[in-house]
């Protein structure tokens, strides 16, 4: 996941299942961890996509308000680039999960 636009789509799925009720799971925190896994097994998104101990992860904050940087963290933006195929993918199928579940 190095890709702004690959990050950037999947959120902005999540925040529309927010405002259609359309969300995978409760929280929109981890319906996007699952269209981030591509799946509807929140175990299976946890152990695909989830933070490890020990290993460098990334924390994704989207909204329609600014975002404050909490102390401590250390901003840095993801490369934003033309989508490949295999992300153009992902894209599809994290949308396509909200339809398996309709």
């Amino acid at each position: 996941m190095r890709n702004e636009s690959l990050v950037e789509l999947l959120a902005a799925q999540t925040l529309q299942g927010a405002s259609s009720g359309g969300l995978l799971a409760n929280k929109q925190e981890i319906d996007f961890l699952l269209r981030l896994a591509g799946t509807t097994q929140i175990s299976r998104a946890i152990k695909d996509a989830g933070a490890r101990k020990g290993e460098q992860f990334a924390l994704v904050a989207a909204g329609r308000s600014a975002v404050r940087l909490p102390p401590g963290l250390e901003a840095r933006e993801l490369q934003r680039r033309r989508l490949r195929v295999s992300e153009l993918g992902r894209i599809e199928r994290a949308a396509l999960l909200s339809a398996k579940r309709a």
